[in-house]
């Protein structure tokens, strides 16, 4: 459909309304008042040079009016600009001032040759768009407030050149209505016309809208996981400063901001430190650094891998979406197909949350008949100590925030291994993670009590503790978290 201007949908040729038709609005037909009220969705100025204006309402369907001077159109389907060009300020004041806004009401003063539009919104005061029809000089004038207000503003003026009978229509002064008897309006031209564009199936575009917003997180999530990574450094090469930092550990001065080491192939390396802490405190700190890069880039790789594959994937089906011969049918097989895979590039919480499994503890395997359970948050902390029996064994990371850790026992003595296992996954699931060095406590479940009834989520009061010094064995780590199996 073109944007053809005809007899029933252009005002001001439109004439006097029929006294049978409904016109909440004075003197406008029937088509228009149907206009009344709707929300503008979209503002595009089209043709610079002619001042046009193509506006996008919504009232019980979409609906399509372009603004020019002295005219004011109900079109189809509006021309189609180069997407290349640049939108013009005009167009940025537009939808600044109306965007999103209430059409309240179309008047057309027959006698004056005005046409009103008027637009209301919560969050400024009302505009107001007066389209001169003057057959001699015709306008539209954007205004802030009503046009019959003293302290009503111009804001855009179409076109911006002074008229000839001596009124001042710059931007901030005050509207004032043509001073002259206004002459018939010329007839009103079409609009330059474009071919039709096929109408989207409704559902095809919503695949299309899904599907580009999946393509778009996994992207965001890929940078994002990819920054993580590589905001911690690169694990060898702070090891190996490490090492270096060793050499001339003995002369630093406490203080130092850096250290120049000569290696034993004899190249110079100069290495950042932490004034405020001593030699063995930054190589204590290179050293934790280095555990932490190498832990990001265990965790995050495989995730990222699968991210990767997944992003490959719907950028596939998002170009057979937007191919031009895209089929409804298939394009919804393939988008079902997608939806029902699990979502390789979600962290465990999410796919936990959004499969609506998810446990206030998660179980890893330690022996052929030992499972130990490990909660995984402060409430998750207290349902997992409720649901345990008086003689397992509990364990935690002794004076950090950590998870709470649980051996099944029949109160027989529990074996070192066993118990060495669920010390590492206590630490590992703890503040202490990165370090090298971690206390963990550990008790029967019958000797744990809670503070009080207000008591915080997480907190005991222990009895009959026992602590263990653990040297974290990173090896062990690895074999641990790869027993994890699921929670029944």
């Amino acid at each position: 459909m073109s944007c053809m201007a005809t007899a029933d949908n252009v005002l001001p040729l439109d004439g006097p309304a029929d006294a049978a038709a409904p016109a909440p609005t004075s003197n406008v037909t029937a088509r228009w008042a149907a206009l009344i009220p709707s929300r503008v969705q979209k503002a595009n100025v089209d043709d610079v040079a002619a001042g046009l204006v193509v506006f996008e309402l919504f009232a019980a369907g979409k609906r399509t009016v372009a603004l020019r001077p002295g005219a004011l159109d109900i079109v189809g389907d509006r021309p189609q600009r180069d997407p290349g060009t640049v939108p013009p300020t005009l167009q940025g004041v537009l939808r600044k001032e109306l965007v999103p806004s209430i059409l309240s009401a179309i008047e057309h003063d027959v006698d004056a040759g005005l046409i009103r539009l008027r637009f209301t919104r919560k969050d400024l005061p009302p505009r107001t768009i007066v389209i001169e029809t003057d057959g001699r000089a015709p306008r539209w004038v954007l205004v802030a407030g009503r046009d019959d207000d003293a302290e009503a503003r111009i804001l855009v003026a179409e076109p911006n050149t002074r008229p000839d009978d001596g009124r001042d229509t710059r931007r901030g002064r005050p509207y004032e209505p043509p001073r002259r008897k206004p002459a018939p309006p010329t007839t009103v031209a079409a609009l330059p016309s474009s071919p039709s564009t096929p109408r989207v199936d409704p559902q095809l575009a919503q695949l299309r809208q899904r599907v580009k917003s999946e393509h778009e997180r996994l992207k965001r999530l890929q940078k994002a996981l990819r920054a993580d990574v590589d905001k911690h450094g690169e694990p060898t090469a702070l090891e190996q400063q490490g090492e270096l930092l060793k050499i001339v550990m003995g002369r630093l001065p406490r203080g130092a901001k850096t250290a120049d080491v000569v290696d034993y192939e004899g190249n110079s390396h100069t290495i950042t430190l932490d004034p405020a802490k001593d030699a063995k405190g930054n190589l204590a700190s290179i050293f934790a650094r280095a555990r932490r890069a190498r832990a990001a880039r265990t965790h995050v790789a495989p995730r990222l891998d699968d991210i990767t594959a997944r992003a490959a994937v719907v950028a596939a089906l998002r170009a057979r979406l937007n191919a031009d011969d895209a089929s409804t049918a298939q394009a919804m097989t393939d988008a079902s197909e997608l939806s029902r895979a699990p979502d390789a590039g979600a962290s465990a919480r999410r796919r936990a949350a959004t499969s609506g499994t998810r446990q206030p503890w998660r179980a890893f395997k330690v022996s052929d008949d030992v499972v130990v359970r490990v909660g995984r948050g402060a409430k998750d902390n207290d349902a997992l100590v409720k649901s345990a029996k008086g003689n397992d064994v509990w364990l935690h990371a002794r004076d950090r925030t950590g998870a709470h850790a649980i051996i099944p026992s029949t109160g027989a003595v529990v074996a070192d291994d066993v118990l060495l296992d669920a010390a590492h996954l206590a630490a590992w699931f703890s503040q202490g993670r990165n370090e090298r060095h971690v206390d963990i406590q550990h008790t029967r479940v019958k000797h744990l009590k809670k503070p009080g009834a207000g008591a915080p989520a997480g907190l005991f009061l222990v009895a009959n503790e026992t602590v263990v010094h653990l040297r974290v064995d990173d090896e062990r780590v690895k074999r641990l978290l790869a027993a994890e199996v699921a929670v029944t």
